[in-house]
């Protein structure tokens, strides 16, 4: 199931799931991604960068995680040797941790001269899900709480980006994002798989014996949450896995490869059965979608993929966040 970037990637930080950009939409201010400077590249930084004299020479104003992008004022030419990071707006939220996931709202700015590269969430859409921890962006939202708003300097490669040269990167903490469901849970039919979930949230998938497949791709909601709907179109980062109807064998699962992934909820991207279950379902939600072969792989299922032809297959997917 593949993924559609809808992003320049130059402005998209290396800590966005798969690389590929998760937002509703985005502006670059520009039809192709700004040219990297000839300057060496930075190491990407793996530790919070300390406030100085930069970064605190940049203002901003405007509402906190708002529908308008801030209002950022800085003398062109600012640069530091070491990237800086100054709190502008002290968060009330949690602390973020490494492994978490925290939706995140930004305007990048070229240090040289103060032109807008882009802004990912504010007025250009939905905040970006980016992992926290680890190297770049992460090493700085690792030292930021739910609610900062935090304005950095510094080479764009050590930051995370790949603008080239120096780079001004002003961001609204808006949220941190779970890794499983917390909707509420709701009766589930005997006559589907039942689902029951571990500890971690992964969940257990148990196909009925002797229960004939349906022959309708029939979702069901196994948690219900209250957040925003999904409609076609939109992106959203989820849990999932898939196993074989006729076998209860697993062929897929972001539970298995260590992290929820980012797809774009389209036909386009997704096999029809996949979409059919998630569209009109809200964030929070853990969704149980049985997908007959004719909405899933049919008679050619990629080879390797432990599909067999003609498969009926189950999905429990977790609704994280949209964006």
């Amino acid at each position: 199931m593949k993924r559609l970037r809808l992003l320049p990637i130059a402005l998209v930080p290396a800590v966005v799931l798969g690389l590929a950009a998760c937002s509703g939409s985005g502006s670059g201010g520009a039809s192709a991604s700004p040219t990297p400077s000839g300057s060496a590249t930075a190491a990407a930084i793996t530790s919070c960068p300390k406030p100085g004299t930069s970064s605190k020479a940049i203002t901003v104003s405007g509402a906190f995680g708002g529908k308008t992008a801030p209002t950022v004022k800085f003398d062109k030419g600012l640069s530091a040797s070491k990237p800086q990071a100054t709190t502008v707006v002290q968060g009330k939220g949690s602390a973020l941790k490494d492994g978490q996931y925290a939706q995140v709202s930004y305007s990048v700015y070229q240090a040289s001269d103060a032109k807008k590269l882009g802004t990912v969430g504010f007025d250009q859409g939905n905040p970006q899900v980016l992992s926290v921890g680890g190297s770049g962006f992460g090493a700085l939202l690792a030292c930021a709480n739910v609610g900062d708003r935090v304005a950095a300097v510094g080479q764009s490669s050590a930051l995370g980006f790949n603008t080239g040269g120096e780079i001004v990167v002003v961001a609204d903490v808006v949220a941190q994002t779970p890794t499983k469901s917390t909707g509420t849970p709701q009766t589930q039919d005997p006559k589907l798989p039942t689902v029951k979930d571990k500890a971690d949230g992964e969940p257990e998938i148990t196909v009925p014996k002797g229960v004939a497949a349906p022959t309708k791709t029939t979702p069901e909601v196994i948690k219900q949450g209250k957040g925003d709907t999904i409609a076609d179109g939109d992106t959203a980062l989820v849990q999932y896995k898939g196993v074989v109807y006729d076998t209860g064998k697993e062929f897929d699962s972001s539970w298995s490869k260590g992290a929820p992934t980012t797809f774009t909820i389209s036909e386009g991207s997704l096999i029809k059965g996949f979409v059919t279950g998630l569209v009109g379902q809200k964030v929070g939600s853990q969704v149980l979608i049985v997908v007959t072969p004719e909405d899933g792989y049919g008679a050619t299922p990629q080879e390797g993929s432990g599909i067999p032809k003609n498969a009926t297959l189950v999905f429990v997917v977790d609704i994280l966040a949209k964006g």
